[in-house]
């Protein structure tokens, strides 16, 4: 468990990348955006082929990463491997055509069919069909996300399943089927912390190479591994997988996730399979956190919290006195001062105050084949250190 591992998470329009050690300590970290002005009609678009992009924003954050190994004095030592992970549920063919998360899908219609209803990518997987037939008739594969530059950098085609509860949420021969779509497109799944293959050796040279910090070097069997959906690995990078805890995850919009022992519904709350089999993940969604003033923002969660609470314990289940929180909100302490006092809860942020538990979440992935961890859970103990938030 010596060397560093590259993790990388894919946003909408930025790639997150960092050198950690399997102890969890961040060596660099940087955000590269995910552009191409030459091939977006407006500033306002999105690049139909934004995945294309991926490669180089890959590239350039390494290149970042090494250079502030190099300002910093630091040294990752080999890197042997790379934890993908990433926005969804997009999709994307082979040829890096994308239909994002939140495109605009009025264009779809899907079949009057309960399982189809359940399914979070077959409207995405119409759409792509719908829009340019060519291109679906032609595409060899199409990924479900992240997985597209696991496929860049390896040749190997996969798709990411959190856990075995998940396989409505993305597709089955007979949603296939009913749908008109071509099963035969979509690559077999694979769990969170799967080999999925090796790094190509011209890339491997290529990353070794580049920019600063030539003596950070690649491995020449560098393993690429399954990382996730960003929901997916902030749950695991904040340590929400044992039942009782809960997390503010914070961006442009915004979730409240409470992990549970079994099924909670109520009004204005989602139930999910959590990543460890036999437990739940109860959610409030907040989707337009980030257009919200401040006072809005906290009267949001405090609801949000309040609804929590109220279906946990209709239940029967007690409800935390203490909350983790992870994205750009972690280091404005006083926003989390606020939030501690409204809703009279001890706030914990990751150690160091890094906001970034996606990344975290690929640690605990990368060291899954590692036979120290029987378990997501025991990884996410080991590698994930929250802080209490002290009062200024």
């Amino acid at each position: 468990m010596s060397h560093t591992i590259l993790c990388v998470d894919i946003g909408t329009t930025s790639l997150k990348a960092a050198f950690i050690t399997p102890l969890g300590e961040v060596v660099s970290f940087c955000s590269i955006p995910v552009e191409d002005s030459q091939n977006t009609e407006s500033s306002g678009s999105k690049n139909e082929f934004a995945a294309c992009l991926w490669y180089g924003a890959f590239f350039k954050a390494v290149c970042e990463l090494k250079k502030q190994c190099l300002q910093t004095g630091q040294s990752p030592g080999q890197i042997y491997k790379i934890v993908i992970s990433g926005n969804g549920p997009t999709v994307v063919s082979d040829c890096g055509y994308t239909v994002f998360w939140n495109d605009d899908l009025s264009d779809v219609n899907l079949p009057e069919d309960a399982e189809v209803q359940k399914s979070l990518f077959i409207p995405k997987l119409l759409a792509l069909k719908n829009r340019d037939k060519k291109i679906y008739k032609e595409s060899r594969w199409i990924f479900s996300g992240p997985e597209y530059l696991i496929y860049v950098l390896t040749g190997q085609a996969i798709t990411i399943l959190p856990e075995e509860r998940f396989r409505p949420a993305y597709w089955s021969e007979e949603v296939c089927k009913t749908c008109g779509l071509d099963l035969k497109k979509l690559p077999p799944f694979v769990g969170i912390g799967a080999v999925c293959g090796t790094l190509f050796k011209e890339l491997a040279e290529e990353l070794t190479f580049c920019g600063d910090g030539a003596g950070i070097h690649f491995s020449p069997d560098c393993r690429v591994i399954a990382g996730g959906p960003d929901f997916i690995v902030a749950l695991i990078g904040t340590g929400t997988l044992r039942a009782g805890r809960l997390c503010d995850r914070c961006g442009s919009s915004e979730g409240l996730n409470f992990c549970t022992d079994r099924p909670v519904t109520g009004d204005g709350l989602r139930t999910l399979p959590s990543v460890i089999p036999g437990l739940w993940n109860l959610s409030y969604l907040i989707p337009n956190s980030g257009e919200l003033s401040e006072e809005e923002r906290l009267a949001a969660v405090e609801k949000g919290v309040n609804t929590l609470k109220a279906a946990a314990e209709a239940a029967g289940i007690s409800f935390p006195s203490e909350m983790a929180v992870t994205g750009g909100q972690t280091n404005d302490e006083l926003l989390l001062k606020e939030k501690e006092r409204r809703l009279n809860m001890k706030i914990l942020r990751p150690k160091n105050n890094f906001a970034h538990c996606e990344l975290l979440g690929d640690v605990c992935a990368g060291v899954m084949e590692v036979d120290y961890f029987k378990s997501l859970q025991e990884a996410a103990d080991f590698i994930v250190k929250l802080e209490p938030y002290e009062n200024l």
